[in-house]
């Protein structure tokens, strides 16, 4: 569910209720999508994110990359408004990686993975 589609929810389930709080239960109902919605998206590759999962992210956001056993949080750290791109950076342990895509006329494409490591 995109921030968007929960704005709507939560303004279609508080319009109508006056002075009733949580009359009909609306406040667990968008309580159970914001959870939802929080949850980081989960892949196996960070290069190969699909256009629907890159339109959905915002600055701020979280992925979580899955290899084997592991996990790796990446943060969206730039995203345009409007065409540009997106920028998702993971950092651990002395080692800092940007990965970056451009939106295109014809959707999302992978740009480049930028690596720094730090202390040596």
């Amino acid at each position: 569910m995109t921030r968007e589609q929960i704005e709507e929810l939560v303004s279609a389930k508080i319009a109508g209720q006056g002075t009733n709080v949580d009359a009909g239960g609306a406040l667990a109902q968008v309580l159970s999508e914001l959870a939802g919605a929080a949850a980081p998206i989960k892949v196996e590759d960070i290069t190969k994110l699909t256009n629907e999962q890159l339109d959905a992210l915002n600055c701020g956001d979280k992925v979580v990359k899955v290899t084997g056993e592991q996990e790796h949080l990446y943060f969206v750290t730039y995203k345009a408004k409007t065409g540009g791109g997106i920028c998702l950076s993971y950092n651990a342990a002395g080692y800092g990686e940007t990965v970056s895509y451009d939106r295109t006329e014809s959707g999302w494409a992978y740009n480049s993975t930028d690596i720094k490591t730090y202390g040596e």
